[in-house]
């Protein structure tokens, strides 16, 4: 990545309190949280309703909070093995309307049947009103074909500079697959900050 800072394991940046360590612990808790509400939805006998895939389920949360699941390969989810998981957290500008980007969210889930190694993509509502993302991937190299996917480049690269301040991505291993209910193990976690009109990017290793 051109121009990306590296940080150390427990560097936070000045005037950047969301590359501080103890935020992706934050991320972490929201994504284990959606992935038990995912093995919960697979393991329901009564399976996925009849339709095209992905299939999409709004589920209510405890909280109130908003909890979407797109499903596009389920077999493939309940299958043993190693999983990719990207996270997604963005912090949203104060004045965004985030309309135009949520359709745009909806449209890339309807491509995900042409990329065989999205297997599902989870939305939970967050405590301060942002949103983080749980996308489910086959295999690493899944990332690189999703990355060319045309839509999904305009929304990376023109809509989340005008609609998030801030975003940390993380790339996490699944081991023994979804069903197995074991942690994801973080792998690394990029930084984003759009807020100052230039694009400030960071990374860090996590082993």
């Amino acid at each position: 990545m051109t121009g990306c800072i590296v940080l150390g394991p427990t560097e936070i940046v000045r005037d950047r309190p969301f590359t501080d360590p103890e935020r992706n612990l934050e991320d972490l808790a929201a994504l284990r949280g959606m992935l038990d509400r995912l093995r919960e939805v697979l393991s329901q006998p009564e399976g996925l309703p009849d339709g095209p895939r992905p299939a999409i389920l709004v589920l209510p949360e405890r909280n109130g909070r908003s909890h979407r699941i797109a499903i596009s390969r389920r077999e493939e989810l309940l299958a043993a093995g190693e999983f990719t998981i990207v996270g997604f957290f963005g912090e949203k500008r104060a004045a965004a309307d985030l309309s135009v980007l949520e359709g745009v969210d909806l449209e890339l889930i309807y491509h995900f049947p042409f990329h065989t190694g999205v297997l599902s993509y989870s939305t939970l509502e967050l405590a301060n009103g942002d949103c983080g993302n749980l996308v489910m991937l086959s295999r690493p190299d899944a990332i690189d074909d999703w990355r060319t996917n045309v839509k999904h480049g305009y929304a990376a690269e023109y809509l989340a500079p005008k609609y998030y301040a801030r975003i940390r991505l993380h790339n996490y291993v699944l081991p023994g697959g979804l069903m197995a209910g074991l942690d994801p193990i973080l792998l690394r976690t990029k930084y984003y900050d759009y807020a100052g009109g230039r694009v400030w990017l960071a990374m860090r290793e996590a082993r």
